[in-house]
C-alpha cells in the first residue's frame, strides 16, 4: 500500500476533520524517519517507503486510535461546578436579601422579581459560556485584529452618528459596552500577539501597540484600580509571550524593560489627578467611600466565626442596623449597597460567620486556579497565552473583591466573577467559555 492510500484510509476514521492535518503530519514524520532507517540499511527507495508504511500498522486500526486521542473533549465536571457556583450565588443573594428585610419570614418587595431577573441572567450567561466552549478559540484568535477594530470603530462612530445627547437607557448601555471592551479584548489581544510570531523586535513593538484599545477604554472609564490591574495582567501576558520565544528577542532584558515601563505607568496612574479611586467626582464620593469602608471593617471585626453576629452588630429582627453618612444624611447600609452586590461576602460573614465567607472564597479561588492550571498545561502556545490572560484577570478581580469585602480597600466599582450585575456576568462567562474552549480543543491544535 502506498503512502497516499494509507493516509486516506487512516484519515477516514477520524471524525474531527480539523484534526486530520495534525494527525497526518505527525504520522508522515514517523514514516519519513522509518524510511531513512531502511535507506541507511541499503534498501531501495520505493521498497523502503513501502516497508515504512507497512510498519505503521493497519490504517483503519491506527485511525480509530488517533480518533480517540485527537478529538474535542468537554470538561463536563468543571462546567457542572461552575453551574453550582452560579446557582449558589443567586440563591445566596436571595437568602441574604430576605434576612436583611426582616428575618426568615420577611420578603423584600423587589426580591422576587429581581431574583427571577438575576436567575434568568445567570442561566443565559451560563448557556453562553457553553456555546463559546463549543466554538474553537483559534477562530477568534485568527480574526482578533478585525474584531477589535470593528468593535472599537462602532463605539467611536456611535456618538458621531447620534450627534447629540443620548437618553439615559442608551447612555447606560454605551457605557457598559465601553467597560466590557477591555475585558473582552484581553483574550483577543493574546491572539494578536501570537500573530507576530517570529517577527523580532518589530513584531514586539506592534504587539505592545495593540494594547492601546484596551488602555483607551479604561481611560474613558477613569477607574484607577481597574487600570492598575489591567496594566499588570497585560505586562504578565506580554512577558510570557517574550519568554515563550514568540518574538525571538533577548528575554531577560526585554522582560525587565516591560516591568520597568509597567512600574512607571503604574506610578503615573497613582499620581494622576484625573484618575481617582473614587471615580469622576472624588469631592462628592470620598467621604461616603471612607465611611462605607470603615463600616465594613466594623462588620467584619464584629462578626463571629460561626453563626450570626446578631445584636452585637446592630442586627435586630434580621435587619442590618448599620448607617453610613452621605452628605449630612444617615442611610441604612442596605439602602446604599443592596445585599448581594458589592458586599455579598461582608453580609455572609455577618449572617453566617466569617468561616462561611472564608469557605466561599477558598472554593471560588480553587475553581479559578484549577481552570488556570488546566489551560496552562496545554501544548498549544496560543492556548496557554489566552488561558493565562483570562485566568489572571479573573483572579485579580476576585482578589480585589475579597479585599473590598474585608474593608482593606474601597474602589469606586467592584467586579466579582459571580456578581449579580449583568456586565459582570457577561465578563465572567465569556472568559470561562474561552478557557473551557482551550481545554476542549487541546488535542486537535498544533503546539
Amino acid at each position: 500500500m502506498d503512502r497516499q492510500r494509507y493516509m486516506e484510509l487512516l484519515g477516514g476514521q477520524i471524525r474531527c476533520r480539523r484534526a486530520v492535518p495534525l494527525v497526518t503530519k505527525e504520522l508522515e514524520a514517523h514514516i519519513e524517519e522509518q524510511k531513512e532507517d531502511f535507506l541507511a540499511e541499503g534498501m531501495p527507495e520505493n521498497e523502503a517507503e513501502e516497508m515504512a508504511v507497512r510498519e505503521m500498522g493497519d490504517p483503519v486500526a491506527v485511525g480509530i486510535q488517533m480518533d480517540a486521542v485527537h478529538r474535542p473533549r468537554m470538561n463536563w465536571g468543571l462546567i457542572f461546578l461552575i453551574g453550582l457556583f452560579s446557582a449558589a450565588g443567586v440563591l445566596l443573594w436571595y437568602g441574604l436579601n430576605i434576612r436583611a428585610a426582616g428575618g426568615a419570614g420577611g420578603t423584600p418587595d423587589k426580591a422576587y422579581p429581581l431574583f427571577f431577573r438575576y436567575a434568568a441572567g445567570t442561566a443565559a450567561g451560563f448557556l453562553c459560556m457553553v456555546g463559546i466552549c463549543y466554538m474553537d478559540y483559534t477562530w477568534f484568535a485568527v480574526r482578533a485584529k478585525k474584531i477589535m477594530l470593528i468593535y472599537s470603530g462602532i463605539l467611536l462612530l456611535i456618538p458621531v452618528v447620534l450627534a447629540g445627547p443620548m437618553d439615559d437607557a442608551f447612555s447606560e448601555g454605551y457605557t457598559a459596552a465601553v467597560w466590557l471592551m477591555a475585558f473582552l479584548f484581553l483574550p483577543l489581544y493574546c491572539g494578536v500577539l501570537f500573530s507576530y510570531w517570529g517577527q523580532g523586535l518589530l513584531g514586539f513593538i506592534k504587539g505592545a501597540a495593540w494594547m492601546l484599545p484596551i488602555v483607551g477604554s479604561l481611560l474613558v472609564y477613569r477607574n484607577r484600580l481597574e487600570m492598575l490591574m489591567f496594566l499588570v495582567v497585560l505586562a504578565a501576558v506580554l512577558s510570557y509571550a517574550v519568554a515563550a520565544g514568540t518574538f525571538c528577542i533577548p528575554v531577560k532584558r526585554t522582560v525587565f524593560g516591560i516591568w520597568a515601563v509597567t512600574a512607571l505607568l503604574s506610578a503615573g496612574v497613582l499620581l494622576a489627578d484625573g484618575l481617582t479611586s473614587f471615580g469622576i467626582m472624588p469631592e462628592v464620593y470620598e467621604e461616603f467611600m471612607a465611611a462605607s469602608r470603615d463600616t465594613v471593617r466594623g462588620i467584619i471585626a464584629g462578626s463571629h466565626a460561626l453563626g450570626s453576629a446578631g445584636e452585637s452588630l446592630g442586627v435586630q429582627g434580621g435587619t442590618f442596623g448599620f448607617t453610613v453618612g452621605v452628605q449630612g444624611r444617615m442611610l441604612e447600609l442596605t439602602e446604599v449597597f443592596p445585599v448581594g452586590s458589592e458586599l455579598m461576602l461582608t453580609y455572609t460573614a455577618a449572617c453566617f460567620g466569617t468561616f462561611a465567607a472564608f469557605a466561599a472564597v477558598l472554593a471560588a479561588g480553587a475553581l479559578f486556579l484549577r481552570m488556570l492550571v488546566l489551560t496552562m498545561r496545554q501544548k498549544n502556545r496560543l492556548g496557554r497565552m489566552m488561558g493565562l490572560g483570562c485566568g489572571l484577570l479573573l483572579l485579580a478581580h476576585a482578589a480585589v473583591y475579597v479585599l473590598t469585602n474585608m474593608g482593606a480597600i474601597w474602589p469606586e466599582q467592584v467586579y466579582c466573577p459571580f456578581t449579580m450585575d449583568y456586565k459582570g456576568m457577561a465578563v465572567t462567562y465569556v472568559l470561562f467559555g474561552v478557557m473551557l474552549s482551550i481545554y476542549r480543543y487541546q488535542s486537535i491544535t498544533e503546539a
